[in-house]
């Protein structure tokens, strides 16, 4: 009998909640509903039926359920200088709204005051957050107020052509590593720029943008954007790229392409899945990494995030996270008394590997005591891949949302899942 779930979705023309199923068909996993007014609607969620079923139970409650922020996203501004057709906040230079200073220091003053302090990390997002004038003091409030991480997701323009402005940022944290760039880079081909960026002459930009980070002692972490016949192929060289630039970079995220704000694509039946793109990274690399190496964090839900891990010894990539227990062996107690203890010491990605039993003793005694510099240069002995599969109408199931701990900070300061604001929430409702 193959498995399958009843849960809650959206039709995706009136966005109207729905009652959904999740069933298996031919090996691959697909979600089915249908609206009263507009009629059924079917979306692939997984092109591997085991790596879907097999990350973990549905049913917990994990660390983040419902309450607790990972990573708080302020989207500080409409406005960007590209006009990208996959962007899922349908952001361009036309646009004119931008977070006041002043609003952004009541709203994270606001969050930290009531509950969010645990947070891991702020994003800084947009449209193009560098663009935004009060960009650098931002940065500095959040240090400021103590958060332990800032992120600014970028498409690198901006840090490519203007050296003295990277040269800023850097002053703001100097020696610390907690601000770091979230840096599309999809690709090294022109035509995946173009196609999926709408813009031409991105390579060497993406490029340079990446040598003014690591001019300035900062860290890049490219995302990648991947989409079916335009950019899939380009998978492997990324992932070489990273192992090349290794320690500086040491963190890559694969994001299939969703169908939301500008994105639109016919074959959204016929989507990238996270069970695909782990086969795509395991065939591009000869086997560097395999499927079997991406799996579930504890703190979401097992779907909604696979990462693998592995440990660079001399330029040699040894990856580890294949002989991490399973997501349902984490309720074993000496495990979770260890990663009770690390939580608030140690970065989110670095969490994923504890449950190897020689890592954990280690990274105890390396972070048992500070998390100083001297812990965060131990950790960039890591490299890790990450797999995120966004959720859009299609797609959408609220399983997944009250798991959710990457929370976008709203127009009225509240949080709220970053699948849930795009797919139902978002001001413009664009779709």
């Amino acid at each position: 009998m193959t498995p399958s779930k009843s849960t809650t979705s959206a039709c995706p023309q009136c966005l109207r909640k729905v009652p959904a199923r999740v069933f298996e068909r031919e090996g691959r996993v697909y979600l089915s509903k249908e609206c009263p007014t507009h009629g059924a609607d079917e979306a692939l969620l997984a092109s591997d039926a085991g790596l879907y079923w097999n990350a973990g139970p549905e049913g917990s409650k994990g660390c983040c359920a419902l309450n607790h922020s990972c990573t708080m996203i302020f989207e500080i501004t409409e406005r960007c200088n590209l006009t990208c057709p996959t962007c899922f906040t349908a952001s361009s230079p036309h646009e004119t709204w931008q977070m006041p200073l002043e609003e952004f220091d009541r709203k994270l003053s606001a969050l930290l005051a009531n509950g969010k302090r645990d947070a891991d990390m702020v994003q800084l997002s947009g449209g193009e957050p560098t663009i935004h004038p009060d960009i650098e003091r931002m940065i500095a409030l959040c240090f400021e107020r103590g958060v332990k991480k800032v992120y600014v997701n970028t498409n690198g323009v901006r840090i490519a052509k203007d050296a003295e402005f990277v040269a800023r940022l850097a002053a703001l944290d100097v020696g610390r590593d907690r601000l770091q760039f979230y840096l599309q880079f999809d690709g090294f081909e022109e035509r995946t720029h173009s196609l999926i960026r709408g813009a031409k002459g991105l390579s060497p930009v993406k490029r340079q943008a990446v040598a003014n980070l690591h001019r300035h002692g900062l860290y890049a972490l490219p995302v990648m954007t991947v989409t079916r016949d335009v950019n899939l192929h380009e998978i492997g060289d990324v992932v070489r790229m990273l192992v090349e630039h290794h320690p500086r970079m040491n963190t890559l995220i694969l994001q299939p392409a969703f169908y939301a704000g500008r994105y639109e694509n016919e074959r959204h039946v016929e989507r990238l899945t996270l069970s695909e793109v782990a086969h795509e990274v395991s065939r591009q690399t000869g086997g560097m990494f395999i499927p079997e190496d991406f799996g579930p964090i504890p703190c979401s839900h097992p779907n909604c995030f696979a990462l693998a891990v592995a440990f660079v010894r001399e330029g040699q990539v040894i990856p580890v996270s294949r002989y991490f227990p399973r997501f349902e062996t984490w309720k074993n107690p000496g495990v979770a008394e260890t990663i009770e203890k690390l939580t608030d010491r140690m970065p989110q990605s670095m969490l994923d590997g504890l449950a190897d039993t020689g890592l954990v003793d280690s990274l105890i005694d390396l972070m048992a005591e500070s998390d100083d510099t001297v812990n965060w240069a131990d950790y960039r002995n890591f490299l890790l891949i990450g797999i995120k599969p966004f959720m859009d109408a299609h797609t959408y199931d609220q399983d997944r949302v009250e798991r959710c701990c990457v929370h976008v900070i709203d127009r009225e300061g509240v949080p709220v899942s970053l699948c849930e604001y795009n797919t139902l929430r978002r001001p413009r409702g664009l779709l």
